[in-house]
């Protein structure tokens, strides 16, 4: 119940936190920033995410279901077996929340928060993210649901007012277009450089040779890493499996679609907006003018969004704007530790306490939440200094060095029978390594200014488009992955049973690979059949008695006390930090005895039948609505993308 709010949520609340989820403080600084700098190509991440979503609906959540997980690093761990694999990813999975997501939405939110109040970096930030632990630590993944479905609706509604009130003060969409190529700060009108200068094709959202944002390169480069982000990732896919069947989950992934159409009229465009009413701010290029501008000297398209709301909003509409951005910042952050707290409880603290009762796994889960907070609070110093000019390239660049490999392993896993554990491994491994490689290569020059390229020492090889070296990375890890599985014994055909897209309607339920004791090291777990073998459940979680002198201390604790002294109050307050609301939940005897346990896992909600839902009427809606929205797709490309600048 608290990892996946009890698998009861409808399609709205999924879809609607499917998109709070992703989008965050992060999108309407970046999106809103790099929309000021070169117009709206940018969106074609956010258009380009749709199709991603209906692969995650019709690919990997039936597969996901059908598997009965609670975290990705669970399917892993059923389809290839053994624990190096499981190991890796959920390492990864912790690395990514804190690196590329936590931090990248508090260094945001910090950049709005001291735009608009003037407030203390570090003070506004650390009362932000305590907040979001509150929520998520009180109530599990259905009070994250039902805030995130909440603080959408303030996001949306506020986010609204501001693009009516950017498009009335413009003028309309044709006076953005006329406009912008116009919108020169002061200092660039008398540069004989073009920096500071809009792209010629802004208007247009495929560039097929753009040096920036080239249309096949979001396609295809930006497919890759939307593979991991939408279909692999916990914090997306653990609300999708939080849904009361699958066409729900369907319907939710259809909810959140719809919903991405707006970032193009929410942030995109009234970024535009920001510059031409703003140019010597958001365009500068002078280096030195930029940084009395907004502390940075590599440009203040950043700041585009906190301008247009403390220079257009009214008093009052201004503060529900603030509140949206504190919804958005808070959205992803409470979505992250929760998810983060379900992978570290299930996937790392089990494997050293197997026999660990339910309210010791709910104090560990809420405790990692405590210890993500820290850590993302030591981190903003880091990312405060290396942020660069446009953070949205930054998040998307992180992403397309590290998710290509991920990214492989999970598609291949989930289309081919054949791919075996040995192959899955170690293009993983290939792809790591290249991957931190450019990843440290990056980041280890530092960016010069427009004005200063001519200074510029980085090699070629670190210049190649991050989105085109994505391509190059997942071809790289499933070329090595194929080569390996092929060259190795495969998967025994009772162990992977409807654990592919091909096998989905296999009646029969895959048997759980053999491991031996302690064989992190080892790959080939599952062939030398006459060896008895350690099974390890990941999907079941068995209550056993007390084995230790701490275990039956605490379980004293819960069976001592009268109803009004002391101790009834400290064993209820035990209780609510445990998640466990019930007192008599607390029992000793009812926590230890076998009967319970048996009666907790025979109580937890089993999934529908993937046969069952496939017989449904709701599972044809699903499928034709999802035709509609991938049609729509198709016009909004065709529509925002000016054909006689391209071909000129």
């Amino acid at each position: 119940g608290y990892f996946l709010a009890g698998r009861s949520m409808h399609f709205i609340p999924v879809g609607a936190s499917l998109f709070a989820s992703n989008i965050g403080s992060g999108h309407f600084i970046g999106l809103t920033g790099s929309g000021a700098s070169s117009g709206i190509a940018v969106a074609g991440f956010e258009i380009s995410a749709i199709h991603w979503l209906m692969v995650l609906g019709w690919l990997f959540v039936p597969i996901y279901m059908k598997a009965e997980v609670f975290t990705m690093p669970q399917y892993i761990k059923m389809r290839y077996g053994g624990e190096r694999i499981r190991v890796y990813l959920t390492c990864l999975a912790l690395m990514l929340s804190i690196f590329t997501k936590i931090s990248v939405d508090l260094y945001s939110g910090a950049i709005f928060l001291q735009q608009a109040l003037n407030w203390n970096l570090y003070a506004s930030v650390i009362a932000l993210i305590l907040l979001a632990a509150f929520f998520t630590v009180g109530g599990g993944l259905t009070a994250v649901i039902w805030t995130d479905f909440i603080q959408t609706v303030i996001m949306v509604v506020s986010a609204f007012i501001l693009m009516i009130i950017s498009f009335v003060r413009v003028g309309g969409i044709q006076q953005i277009r006329n406009l912008f190529p116009y919108a020169l700060a002061y200092t660039t009108l008398h540069n004989i450089t073009e920096c500071g200068v809009p792209n010629e094709n802004y208007f247009s959202l495929i560039r097929p040779f753009d040096a920036d944002l080239p249309w096949f390169g979001i396609l295809f480069g930006n497919g890759v890493a939307s593979i991991w982000y939408w279909s692999c990732d916990q914090v997306i896919v653990q609300r999708t499996l939080a849904a009361k069947n699958l066409s729900h989950a369907r319907a939710g992934c259809l909810v959140a679609g719809i919903l991405k159409f707006l970032p193009l009229f929410l942030m995109v465009f009234p970024g535009m907006i920001a510059r031409i009413l703003f140019p010597d701010e958001i365009g500068c290029s002078d280096p030195d003018v930029c940084y009395q501008v907004c502390h940075s000297r590599n440009g203040c398209n950043d700041i585009a969004y906190p301008l247009l709301v403390l220079r257009l909003m009214p008093n009052a509409i201004r503060g529900l704007t603030l509140a949206c951005m504190i919804a958005a910042l808070m959205s992803s952050l409470t979505s992250i530790f929760n998810s983060s707290s379900t992978i570290f409880t299930i996937d790392i603290w089990q494997r050293f306490r197997r026999n660990a009762h339910d309210w010791e796994l709910m104090i560990v889960g809420r405790v990692f939440v405590m210890i993500l907070v820290g850590i993302s609070i030591l981190w903003i110093p880091i990312i405060r200094a290396a942020q660069g000019a446009r953070l949205f390239d930054y998040i998307q660049a992180v992403q397309s060095f590290l998710a290509p490999p991920v990214a492989a392993c999970y598609l291949l896993g989930v289309l081919w029978k054949r791919i075996n554990e040995e192959g899955a491994f170690w293009g993983l491994i290939s792809g790591l390594f290249i991957g931190i490689v450019r990843f440290i290569w990056e980041y280890s020059y530092t960016a010069m200014p427009c004005q200063l390229e001519h200074l510029d020492k980085r090699p070629s090889v670190v210049r190649f488009n991050f989105l085109y070296f994505s391509v190059l990375l997942f071809i790289i890890s499933g070329i090595v992955t194929i080569v390996i599985s092929l060259l190795t014994k495969p998967i025994p055909e009772k162990y992977i049973s409807g654990l592919t897209i091909s096998d989905l309607d296999n009646p029969e339920k895959a048997i759980e690979i053999p491991t031996r004791p302690g064989c992190m090291h080892k790959a080939n777990t599952y062939y030398d059949e006459e060896q008895p073998y350690h099974f390890e459940n990941s999907s079941s979680y068995h209550i056993d008695q007390p084995s230790t002198e701490t275990e039956r201390k605490a379980l004293h604790f819960f069976q001592t006390g009268d109803s009004t002294g002391i101790a009834f109050y400290l064993k209820t307050a035990f209780a609510w930090i445990c998640g466990l609301e019930k007192t008599d939940e607390l029992d000793g005897q009812s926590i230890c005895s076998d009967s319970h346990s048996h009666g907790n896992i025979n109580n937890r909600r089993s999934i529908t039948s993937i046969r069952d839902e496939h017989v449904s009427s709701w599972h044809k809606e699903c499928s034709y609505a999802a035709i509609i929205i991938l049609a729509l797709c198709a016009f909004v490309w065709t529509f925002f993308t000016d054909f006689r600048i391209r071909l000129n």
